[in-house]
């Protein structure tokens, strides 16, 4: 009997244990759970924006400046042919290059459509990166729960991915002194350490380490972003001022009605173009303060605050769309 009673005691006392542990573990299971991924939604999904509207818009820009360079050899500017040739150097074999680095001065001007070529694979590059991250992000949170990755391999390829971009930059003449690709790797080592635990123990504090660690690079990352639109925008104002002079003059000595058309044009798509690329220049800006935007959002269990990012997004498709209207392609 004695024995029957001490072990309906055991059990009570093992049940009362069993309750009270399920009673601790509450709130540690309720942080996991009630983790809010919509906050990771709608960063991924602004990020997205920024993609599609910046890639549409400097192709736009892309073929823009193109079929006007091909309307001007149509029209008779017969000397703007020799920047269409392609020029392999004589001392090196299986090589090209655009113009040709054994004799430079040699060379014809290289084409501002080639130059917004290079600039747009290279800001495409970039965009993929940012999205890429979002993704990631996005599926640490439990959102995209169809996404299985190693942390440490992520991060491998964010920098494999960086230092290829590191060499796209140093092609369009952007400062990359003393930046390597880790600095521009925007998943980390040590963020994949953090990732590793955070998958193990899903603690909501871990995740906030990851943006955390992540604000360095991200920074980085738009400042490279901001110099290649800066050099682009150069660029542009230069083409725009050697092809003003000319037509001026026309205007001036002529009474040329024909340059006089086309120096407004000219105009009106320098305006527009400088007006899309401050805007691309200003969404990549927003990126570091979404980002904070996030962590605070995470912390607080509130929506996330991304209208700054959104808003410039707008602004490029906006800035894309009448860019494309006054420059229709020749097929449209």
């Amino acid at each position: 009997m004695q024995e029957a009673h001490r072990s309906l005691s055991t059990r009570a006392f093992l049940r009362i244990l069993t309750i009270a542990g399920v009673i601790l573990l509450l709130p540690a299971c309720a942080a996991v759970n009630q983790l809010d991924t919509q906050p990771f939604q709608d960063y991924q999904s602004a990020i997205s924006t920024l993609k599609d509207q910046s890639d549409q818009a400097l192709q736009a820009v892309y073929q823009a400046e193109l079929d006007q360079f091909k309307a001007k050899i149509l029209a008779g500017d017969k000397a703007l042919v020799p920047q269409l040739l392609l020029n392999f150097p004589p001392d090196q074999d299986f090589v090209w290059a655009y113009p040709a680095p054994s004799d430079p001065a040699t060379q014809p001007a290289r084409p501002l459509f080639a130059s917004v070529a290079d600039m747009r694979q290279t800001m495409a590059a970039m965009n993929t990166q940012l999205l890429n991250y979002a993704g990631l992000l996005l599926a640490l949170s439990g959102a995209d729960d169809s996404t299985q990755f190693n942390p440490a391999d992520e991060a491998q390829e964010f920098d494999s991915a960086a230092s290829s971009l590191l060499g796209q930059l140093n092609g369009l003449g952007v400062n990359t002194s003393g930046v390597t690709s880790k600095d521009l790797a925007l998943f980390s080592t040590i963020a994949a350490n953090l990732a590793k635990a955070y998958l193990e123990n899903k603690r909501s504090e871990l995740l906030t380490e990851i943006l955390n660690e992540g604000l360095g690079p991200l920074q980085k990352f738009v400042d490279q972003a901001q110099q290649a639109m800066l050099i682009t925008s150069v660029n542009a104002e230069n083409e725009y001022m050697n092809q003003r002079q000319s037509l001026a003059r026309n205007i001036i000595q002529n009474n040329d009605s024909t340059s006089l058309d086309s120096l407004l044009s000219l105009n009106d798509q320098i305006t527009q173009q400088l007006e899309l690329y401050k805007n691309i220049y200003n969404g990549y800006g927003a990126l570091p303060s979404s980002q904070l935007q996030l962590i605070a959002a995470i912390k607080s269990n509130q929506q996330v605050d991304l209208a700054e990012l959104i808003n410039y997004a707008a602004n490029i498709k906006q800035q894309y769309e009448t860019l494309k209207a006054s420059n229709p392609s020749p097929a449209e």
